[in-house]
């Protein structure tokens, strides 16, 4: 954030896990329900009529709220969390302590996707603003390809890079301008590291998942990519 101006043509990566204590206990007290209450109702909306998964995966649970929201959606199935933030995965478990009385459909994993190898595939998977943390996108759309089969609902979530870092400065003022000083820069860090549509759609084209998944733009800052309609 700053006073000067400069265009996003090209993403700025950010580091790929949250490893500071402080940072990870300010994203755990930080209020994202507006944010996640919308993410849950875009999930709702565009999973299969009668889609009832029975293993899901989360591809960076983060800090829990989201990962808890997800598990009242469907309070059958078992879920695998990833995170490869030991603070992180540790928040997630803390925060799910404090809402179950049992654990024992949740599996808490504390490992980088990249060496992430799922003996069997998921029903869903799951992933929220995890992709804009890795430099290379494609270790984040290969673990995803290893944990699906054709059976399988994909739903994804990030940020969109704005076209100017005077654009991501705005969006701090106006989305975070109450959080503290960490989540601000945070944000305005994520925005510069996130990718563009056309950059997304060139990762499903390489990947050959441009036949199975569908983009869309849900906010100024938002987008989903999620499956195609499947015959159930």
């Amino acid at each position: 954030m700053g006073n000067h101006s400069f265009s996003l043509k090209y993403r700025f990566p950010e580091p790929e896990l949250m490893s500071d204590q402080s940072q990870v206990d300010a994203y755990a007290k930080a209020d994202f329900s507006s944010a996640h209450s919308d993410l849950t109702l875009n999930l709702k909306n565009r999973i299969p009529r009668g889609f009832q998964p029975l293993r899901i995966l989360d591809l960076g649970s983060g800090p829990g709220d989201m990962a808890y929201r997800l598990a009242e959606v469907f309070p059958s199935a078992t879920f695998t969390y990833i995170d490869g933030s030991d603070p992180m995965i540790a928040a997630c478990k803390e925060y799910f302590k404090s809402r179950f009385s049992e654990l024992d459909r949740f599996h808490f994993i504390c490992e980088r996707i990249q060496n992430f190898n799922p003996s069997q595939p998921f029903d869903l998977v799951f992933s929220n603003s995890l992709l804009h943390h890795l430099e290379d996108p494609f270790e984040f759309w290969g673990c995803v390809q290893r944990s699906m089969d054709e059976n399988t609902f994909v739903f994804v979530s990030d940020l969109l890079r704005p076209s100017s870092s005077a654009i991501a400065d705005s969006m701090v003022q106006k989305y975070a301008k109450n959080e503290p000083t960490v989540l601000k820069e945070d944000f305005f860090n994520s925005l510069l590291a996130a990718y563009t549509k056309e950059e997304v759609e060139e990762h499903l084209t390489r990947t050959r998942l441009q036949s199975k998944l569908i983009w869309e733009q849900t906010s100024d800052r938002h987008w989903v990519c999620f499956s195609k309609p499947f015959k159930m």
